[in-house]
């Protein structure tokens, strides 16, 4: 029996249905292959036919064990192929790489990516070539390195152009896509990830089948905080997908949890915790998946799960987790273990994780939420360092247009001050509506004049504002006349006694006080200012707009509203005076 010219490599990178006839062939081809290189050929073969054979129920076997026969098989491949052509060595290696696909081959893998890599020069085969160098995309894109991704992605490109093999000439699009997403520009990625399957509905079983459209979509709508949109998706894909059931499930679950359906994702993520997660196997799906188990069990604040899936996770924390061949990605599995170590009590082991993401990943939407998960898990133990890591996570958010995601770290950094950390806070939102925050209490009241005199007052604590100021229409107006509260007659009587003491230079104790009192009283007389209709009209209007203000802020909040109510001062000069002397944080749009 001549072995096929290709290995059936798509049995492993885009799921077609294996059945018992392409595994018989394979184990046909390595009883009866007697030639080193031809039995190398086979028993790669043979991995990759097995590789869904227990998901398919072709082999009645525990994954484990098929798991083992897999790398058995590759093992003895690539001894054989030691010392044979660069095309051979090639293949095995390959062999290793995707028959071997999962958590497990992590560690081997970038050993046998650099030797592709150097072996790759001297390889005949246009397919193998392509396959070797899209492991060294794969290879940066895992380790968030994504100026070293475009740069392999690019030469990629440059040497698949005059490929007639569609897989590859569209695979490095959907890798630009991914790219993008993990920079922060969403609708840019979506855009190219659906003209890419918009092309591509001709090359069945690919890896831009429904399955894929739907993870990008997923992650397009879980930094819009949508993703109740795909679940009616998710629960079709999920029905229709019997092998890769449990990580629908998960998907579906987790769309659930980040929609506030919590009931039915806690009945769903039960069901996958079955025998500590066995369900979800150990392939090439097992790091997304269950980097999103840990953060349903987050959601659901299951405690033991956390620790648990904590556990399995981090030992690849160094490491994004990325669907399939490089399309999608999670971000950094860190970020989710720091997380996880936090919720299970271990706040230096959160703390560390958390610094190795934000020191190895590029600035982006996953950094921007790794300092949101670090200010939640510091806020117990370090508010003022929470505090910090959430204004700067909504900054940055807001920055990238992720605006559902900055409106939560904002809610936090507002729950931070109402704590009395940090400054107390007045934030204007789009709705109109002024939201106040401050260790005496926290209100939204709609915006209006009073409440805009106030927030001007409440960032200059100490300071006293003309009314004019508060109301610049006022500004200008009318006169100003000073006069003196002391008698006129007395005040010269006053400076006439003054200059004869001066005179006369008294050295007596009475005099001297006598003299030191005049100046007191002469230096020292209060005055009032006679001012025009207008400017008194303003001084009413301004002081009646401030009463109305705080009025309104008590009546949701009678803590604060007490307290604007004591630290103010009205009058032809207004100012906010509290104990503290804290100035608020004034957040208005531009």
């Amino acid at each position: 029996m001549s072995l096929p010219h290709r290995l059936p490599w798509e049995v492993v990178e885009t799921f077609p249905s294996t059945d018992a006839e392409l595994l018989a062939t394979w184990e046909r081809h390595v009883a009866e292959s007697r030639l080193p290189a031809s039995r190398c050929r086979a028993l790669v073969g043979r991995a990759l036919a097995r590789y869904w054979a227990v998901q398919e129920g072709v082999v009645d076997a525990p994954w484990e064990e098929l798991a083992a026969a897999r790398a058995h098989d590759v093992a003895e491949a690539i001894d054989l192929a030691d010392d044979g052509p660069p095309d051979l060595r090639a293949e095995a290696l390959l062999g290793a790489l995707y028959g071997r696909w999962g958590p497990d081959h992590v560690p081997e893998r970038p050993a046998l990516v650099a030797e592709l890599a150097t072996l790759r020069p001297h390889v005949a085969d246009e397919e193998l070539r392509l396959r070797a160098l899209e492991w060294v995309v794969l290879d940066r894109l895992d380790v968030g390195d994504l100026d070293g991704a475009e740069t392999e992605i690019e030469r990629f490109a440059s040497e698949a152009a005059g490929t007639d093999l569609v897989l590859f000439r569209r695979r490095e699009v959907l890798w630009r896509g991914n790219v993008a997403m993990l920079r922060g520009r969403v609708d840019e990625s979506l855009r190219i990830n659906q003209e890419a399957i918009s092309t591509t509905a001709d090359v069945a079983g690919s890896p831009f089948s429904f399955q894929n459209v739907a993870i990008t979509v997923a992650i397009e709508r879980f930094w819009r905080r949508g993703l109740g949109d795909v679940i009616d998706a998710l629960r079709s894909i999920r029905a229709s997908s019997p092998r890769v059931g449990a990580n629908w499930d998960t998907g579906l679950a987790f769309a659930l949890s980040e929609s506030g359906q919590l009931d039915e994702a806690r009945d769903l993520f039960e069901g996958l915790a079955t025998d500590g997660f066995a369900a979800v196997r150990r392939d090439l799906n097992w790091l997304v998946t269950t980097q999103l188990l840990g953060l349903i069990a987050l959601t659901l604040d299951d405690r033991p799960r956390c620790e648990q899936l904590g556990a399995m996770l981090a030992p690849f924390a160094h490491l994004d987790a990325t669907h399939g061949s490089g399309y999608a990605s999670y971000g950094p599995v860190g970020r989710v273990v720091g997380a996880l170590a936090a919720r299970s009590g271990r706040p230096d082991e959160a703390e560390a994780t958390f610094a190795a993401v934000l020191a190895t990943r590029p600035p982006g939407p996953w950094t921007s939420l790794t300092l949101l998960d670090r200010a939640r898990a510091r806020r117990a133990h370090d508010p003022v360092g929470a505090l910090d890591d959430a204004t700067a996570a909504a900054a940055e958010l807001r920055a990238l247009g992720l605006d559902a995601w900055a409106d939560v770290a904002a809610e936090l950094v507002g729950d931070l001050r109402l704590d009395g950390h940090g400054a107390p806070v007045a934030s204007l939102g789009p709705d109109g509506v002024w939201r106040l925050r401050h260790p005496a209490g926290a209100a939204e009241v709609a915006d209006g004049v009073g409440l805009r005199h106030l927030v001007h007052l409440l960032a200059r604590p100490g300071d006293d504002v003309d009314v004019t100021v508060l109301d610049p229409a006022a500004a200008g107006t009318g006169t100003v006349v000073s006069e003196s509260t002391s008698d006129p007659d007395a005040r010269r009587a006053y400076r006439r006694r003054l200059a004869e003491l001066d005179r006369r230079a008294v050295t007596s104790p009475a005099e001297r006080a006598e003299a030191d009192w005049l100046r007191r009283e002469l230096a020292g007389a209060a005055h009032v200012r006679t001012v025009a209709p207008e400017v008194e009209r303003t001084r009413v209007r301004v002081t009646r707009s401030l009463r109305r203000a705080v009025d309104a802020v008590e009546a949701v909040a009678p803590g604060l509203g007490g307290h604007l109510r004591d630290a103010l001062r009205t009058g032809r000069r207004c100012g906010y005076h509290p104990t503290d002397g804290r100035a608020w944080v004034v957040d208005r749009p531009s």
